[in-house]
C-alpha cells in the first residue's frame, strides 16, 4: 500500500520550544542558521514537521485519531448521533453533555495540545521568509504553513471561541513567561480568514492520488475550510462563493456510499483531503473502536474493542431505503451463530443495546491488531454540496431550485427520491432537510456538533434525543483547560458558564 506524504517532526526546530501558558516559542539563538534550515529540503522538513503533524490519524495521536481525543469522535459524541459502550467518567461527560474544565482527555486537552502549534507554524513562517529560496518555492512553503495555521485556528475557534494568538513580543522573547490573553472573536476570525486567503493563490488546486505530493494542502482543502468558517460566521454569500468555486475543481460523488471508505477506493473522486495512513507510520483504528468482539470479519487479526455506537433515536430519523444504512450494522450474526439486532440486542450494553454499529470503513486485509492503513477521509465533496445548498438558500432567503438540486445530488445518491421545491413550505423546512441530510451523510466525520449549533438545535436535540439533563446553552463552546486559566493569573478568561 503506497503512501506519499510522510509526516515527521522537524526536531531541529522543535527541540528548543518553551512553554508560555499554552503557547510555544522557539529560541533561535540556539539554532545555527548557517547550517539549518538552509536548503529546499530543510524548508520542506520544517513545514511538514510544523504544519502537517497536527492533522494526523496516527494511532492515539493527531486531531483525527479514532480514539477519544479525535475531534470527529467527541464532536459527534457530544451531538445527537454518538454514544459509547465504555462507561468511564470521560465518556459520560461528553455523551451526556456535561462538559467541565477539569477533564484530562478529549476537548479540553485539545486546547493544551494544539494551541502551541499555532506559534510553531508562525515561527516557521518567519524562518521561511528569511531563507534564500527561489521565490515561488518560498511562497509555496509559506502557503502550506498558513493553510495549516488557519485551519487549526478555525478548529480551535469553533470549539473554544476566541483563542490565544502569538504576539511579536512573544516570538522575539521566547524566554518570557508573561501570560498571553485571548484575542477577541473578531481578531481570531480575521486571523483565520487572512491565513486561508493568503494561502490559496500559492497552492495547487488538488493532487491526484499517486502523486508524490498527494496529502499536501491544496486550494481545494483551503476553500473547504474557508467555506466552513464562513458558515460558522453566518457569511452566507462568501460561503456560497467558496462552494461554487469547489464545484469547478473536478470532484464528484462516488456512486455507492459504502465504497467511499474502502481500501480499493482510496483517493477516490469524492475525497478532498484525507489523512495518509499506512502500516508502521500513521494508522487509523476505526474498526477496532467500533466492532464487537464477536462480529464476523474476514481478517480475524483485526482487534475489536466494541465501543462506539449510533443511538437508536438518531437511527429512527433515516428514511427507508437509504443506502447509507448499508454502512451501519443494525443486525449481525455473531461468530457463535447468535443473531443480534434491536429486538435482541444482547446483555449489559455489549452489542446493540445502546445503538447501531457505525461500521463505515472497510477492512484492511493487512491489519494486525489496532491499526488500519486505509486513509482516513477528513473532507469530501458531499460535505461541500450540502453546505452549498444551505448557503444558497440562506443567502437568497428562500428555497431555490438550485439549492434543491445540490441537496438532491447527495440525497439521490443514497437511493432516495429527489426532493421538489414544492416539498418545502418554508425556508425553515428546507434547512431542516439539509440538517437531516448532513446527519445521514456525515455521521462520525465531525460535522454534527457544528451543524446543530448553526441550526440552533444543539440544546434541543441534546434534550430530546440524548435525554441530557445537564446541557446548557453555554455548552455550545467547550471550556478552556482549568490549568490554562490558573496559569493565566486572571489574564486568560474562561468561557462563560464554566
Amino acid at each position: 500500500m503506497k503512501k506519499f506524504l510522510n509526516i515527521f517532526p522537524a526536531s531541529a526546530l522543535l527541540a528548543a520550544a518553551v512553554s508560555c501558558v499554552g503557547l510555544d516559542s522557539v529560541d533561535y539563538s540556539a539554532i545555527n542558521g548557517s547550517i539549518f534550515p538552509v536548503t529546499d529540503e530543510d524548508a520542506d522538513a520544517i513545514v511538514v514537521g510544523a504544519a502537517y503533524s497536527p492533522f494526523r490519524s496516527k494511532n492515539y495521536v493527531g486531531l483525527y485519531t479514532s480514539a477519544h481525543d479525535g475531534i470527529h469522535i467527541f464532536s459527534d459524541m457530544a451531538s445527537d448521533i454518538g454514544t459509547c459502550r465504555w462507561t468511564d467518567s470521560y465518556w459520560s461527560s461528553i455523551i451526556n453533555i456535561n462538559f467541565n474544565a477539569e477533564e484530562r482527555q478529549g476537548p479540553v486537552i485539545i486546547y493544551n495540545n494544539y494551541i502551541r502549534d499555532i506559534t510553531r507554524m508562525t515561527n516557521v513562517i518567519r524562518t521561511l521568509e528569511d531563507m534564500d529560496l527561489e521565490q515561488e518555492r518560498k511562497d509555496w512553503y509559506i502557503a502550506q504553513t498558513r493553510c495549516g495555521r488557519g485551519w487549526l485556528a478555525y478548529i480551535l475557534y469553533d470549539m473554544f471561541g476566541a483563542i490565544q494568538l502569538p504576539t511579536e513580543e512573544l516570538l522575539d522573547n521566547p524566554s518570557s513567561t508573561v501570560p498571553i490573553p485571548r484575542a477577541t472573536e473578531q481578531e481570531t476570525a480575521d486571523f483565520i480568514e487572512d491565513d486561508l486567503l493568503a494561502a490559496i493563490p500559492h497552492l495547487e488546486t488538488k493532487y491526484e492520488y499517486g502523486s508524490t505530493d498527494y496529502g499536501r494542502f491544496t486550494q481545494a482543502l483551503a476553500y473547504t475550510v474557508l467555506m466552513k468558517f464562513y458558515m460558522h460566521e453566518g457569511r452566507w454569500e462568501d460561503a456560497e462563493n467558496c462552494g461554487r468555486t469547489l464545484t469547478t475543481f473536478g470532484f464528484d460523488l462516488v456512486d455507492y456510499y459504502p465504497d467511499i471508505f474502502t481500501l480499493e477506493n482510496e483517493g477516490n473522486i469524492e475525497t478532498i483531503w484525507a489523512c495518509n495512513c499506512s502500516h508502521g507510520e500513521n494508522m487509523q483504528m476505526w474498526l477496532t473502536h467500533v466492532l464487537p468482539r464477536d462480529y464476523p470479519v474476514t481478517n480475524t487479526e483485526i482487534e475489536r474493542y466494541n465501543g462506539y455506537r449510533i443511538i437508536w433515536e438518531f437511527m429512527d430519523t433515516f428514511q427507508p431505503g437509504d443506502e447509507r444504512l448499508d454502512a451501519i450494522v443494525t443486525e449481525y450474526t455473531s461468530t457463535d451463530g447468535t443473531v443480534y439486532n434491536r429486538e435482541n440486542p444482547g446483555s449489559t450494553n455489549e452489542r446493540l443495546q445502546l445503538g447501531a454499529i457505525p461500521r463505515k470503513y472497510g477492512e484492511d486485509p493487512e491489519q494486525i491488531g489496532e491499526g488500519s492503513g486505509i486513509d482516513w477521509i477528513v473532507f469530501r465533496y458531499a460535505d461541500v454540496l450540502t453546505l452549498l445548498a444551505e448557503a444558497i438558500a440562506r443567502n437568497a432567503g428562500t428555497v431555490t431550485q438550485e439549492a434543491v438540486n445540490y441537496l438532491n445530488e447527495v440525497h439521490t445518491r443514497a437511493g432516495l427520491t429527489a426532493y421538489q421545491v414544492s416539498d418545502f413550505a418554508s425556508l425553515e423546512d428546507f434547512l431542516d432537510a439539509v440538517l437531516d441530510e448532513r446527519g445521514w451523510e456525515l455521521w462520525f466525520e465531525g460535522c454534527r456538533r457544528s451543524d446543530l449549533i448553526r441550526h440552533d438545535k444543539f440544546v434541543e436535540y441534546a434534550k430530546t434525543r440524548k435525554h441530557s439533563t445537564t446541557v446548557q446553552e453555554y455548552m455550545e463552546l467547550f471550556p478552556l483547560p482549568q490549568t490554562v486559566i490558573n496559569e493565566g493569573k486572571g489574564v486568560i478568561a474562561q468561557n462563560p458558564g464554566y
